[in-house]
């Protein structure tokens, strides 16, 4: 039951994040007037730095303790509380993955919810790598941490390459 509170309440904080008008030129990148904007970069920072020092408890302490990591990289896709993720997380780093960038591609909140999809590249093991996230984020306590994260990596060889526009009638 708590799983279905937690989606419940990162569903509808998405939801009303999106609901809110906003005024972008299609194609750019985007971030909101949000008051904490610069804290909600520091957390992207911090967990790329600590990340490439190898340093999983510190990315894990970025995660509420009860914040789930959706990832196609673990065998169930879920990975489910603070120790798990930073367990998740000391993976990558002994394998002594990279992350070489994070680029925050759009930013939203709303109140004590936020949400950032951001685009990453990587060096795991000498190949270069890239994919996609969406964190979703709560303040508590004065402190932004994030309750969701989801890592997406894209298959260039089978992902559809082009789309194209209904067509209107």
């Amino acid at each position: 039951m708590k799983t279905m509170s937690l989606v419940s309440v990162i569903l509808l904080s998405v939801n009303i994040v999106l609901a809110q008008p906003t005024d972008r030129a299609a194609g750019t990148n985007s971030q909101t007037s949000c008051a904490d904007t610069s804290a909600l970069n520091q957390i992207v920072e911090r967990w790329k730095a600590s990340y490439n020092d190898g340093d999983a408890a510190k990315v894990a302490a970025l995660y509420t303790e009860n914040a789930y990591y959706l990832t196609q990289h673990f065998v169930t896709g879920i990975v489910h509380g603070r120790a798990a993720i930073q367990a998740y997380v000391q993976n990558g780093v002994s394998a002594h993955y990279h992350v070489d960038s994070i680029e925050v591609v759009t930013m939203e909140c709303v109140g004590d919810f936020s949400y950032a999809v951001t685009r990453y590249e990587s060096t795991n093991a000498g190949q270069k790598a890239f994919g996609v996230n969406l964190v979703v984020l709560q303040r508590l306590e004065g402190h932004w941490m994030i309750v969701a994260h989801e890592a997406a990596v894209p298959d260039p060889a089978t992902a559809i390459q082009h789309l194209s526009a209904p067509d209107s009638k």
